[in-house]
């Protein structure tokens, strides 16, 4: 005797249904940063006072005193009053104490 309800042969076979929902996805551009540059450092311009010295001055702005020569171009310490010595930018981190 042949066994009831076993596939025939000539009978396509049946695709099981599905049991969840397709899900929907969007694509995404990739996450990117962007660094914005700081602004140059603005020229300061000090005007030297009586009593002052290139080292008072280089303190008083976070300096060294070599790097406001170089930056005014003076080849000695001497200073007048009135005389005007532009301000070498800071630099975050650097040891202004040379």
């Amino acid at each position: 005797m042949a066994a009831i309800g076993g596939a025939c042969a000539s009978e396509p076979e049946a695709e099981p249904i599905p049991t969840t929902l397709p899900v929907l996805t969007t694509l995404r551009p990739q996450l990117t940063t962007t660094t914005i540059a700081a602004p140059p450092p603005q020229r300061r311009i000090y005007v030297v006072q009586p009593g002052d010295t290139l080292s008072k001055i280089a303190n008083g702005f976070g300096v060294s005193v070599q790097a406001l020569m170089e930056e005014n171009g003076k080849e000695d310490t001497l200073l007048r009053i009135g005389e005007q010595l532009v301000i070498p930018p800071t630099v975050v981190g650097a040891n202004s104490s040379q």
